[in-house]
């Protein structure tokens, strides 16, 4: 076991990586705009695609579940969109996390760069791809006349602590499963899971207040900050207090999990 005294000259040495990688933000900025653009460099449309292809999506959805839990059309497809938009934006954050090490063991190996850089490359790229597939959502409050008003601007800082919280998951989920390439699948079965037990296709309203798949579902709270906003409403103080707790806690426990392994990450993704 470590002593107190080499527990904190590794946290020292954790903390001082996440200081270089903020230094670095022209480099993981540009980075992540590289990769998005190498993604869909031959193709006619580019990311617009996804962008589609979500707009098809949501559309069927609208009109399928709309009527199989007797809601207005009206009512349903605006808040399936806002909620559909950012779960794309946390899942595809969460999966492709799994692999964030291993895709850049290039750099890592042949360049000394701070490990959080990669972790904020990689949400560069998921934010770039959250802003154009945003247009689905203004076509929706075009067609639906749905006007957030002020209550809106509240989804920016509802917006930065999802942020927040996806920095710490994403660097966990990236360490661990470049250890464990046994993780990469169960994360994968544990997000489809977590699709259909938040409500994303379906409304809260449909359940009991204190049923317990939304009072101990952490991703509920995180979709009420940055999607209530959107349709006009203002989220609940309890949302706001678990989005702090689990920001906290989990900046802690990330924090310490990497002071510990930082020095092998290079050999696992070997």
């Amino acid at each position: 076991m470590p002593s107190i005294k080499g527990t904190m000259s590794l946290l020292k040495l954790a903390i001082l990586d996440f200081k270089k990688a903020a230094l670095q933000n022209r480099v993981w900025m540009h980075l992540g705009w590289i990769e998005v653009k190498q993604r869909y460099r031959r193709s006619v449309i580019g990311p617009w695609w996804i962008s589609l292809s979500m707009l098809i999506f949501i559309l069927m959805m609208g009109l399928v579940f709309s009527r199989l839990f007797h809601q207005r059309l009206d009512e349903y497809i605006p808040f399936f969109t806002a909620g559909f938009l950012f779960w794309t934006f946390i899942s595809s954050s969460i999966l492709e996390a799994s692999d964030i090490f291993k895709a850049n063991s290039g750099f890592i190996k042949q360049i000394n760069l701070p490990f959080n850089l990669y972790i904020l490359k990689h949400l560069v790229r998921q934010i770039i791809c959250l802003l154009h597939n945003s247009v689905v959502y203004l076509l929706v409050c075009i067609v639906f006349k749905i006007n957030p008003g002020i209550a809106g601007f509240l989804a920016i800082p509802g917006f930065i602590l999802v942020l927040i919280n996806l920095y710490w998951i994403c660097f966990l989920i990236a360490m661990i499963c470049a250890r464990y390439r046994d993780m990469v699948p169960i994360i994968s079965s544990c997000v489809q899971i977590a699709f259909f037990v938040t409500p994303i296709s379906w409304m809260p309203k449909l359940l009991d207040q204190s049923s317990s798949i939304l009072k101990l579902n952490p991703l509920v709270y995180l979709l009420d900050i940055v999607r209530t906003p959107l349709l006009g409403g203002i989220p609940s103080a309890t949302s706001w207090l678990v989005g702090l707790t689990m920001a906290v806690g989990g900046f802690i426990i990330c924090l310490f999990l990497f002071s510990h392994v930082r020095s092998r990450i290079a050999f696992w993704v070997d």
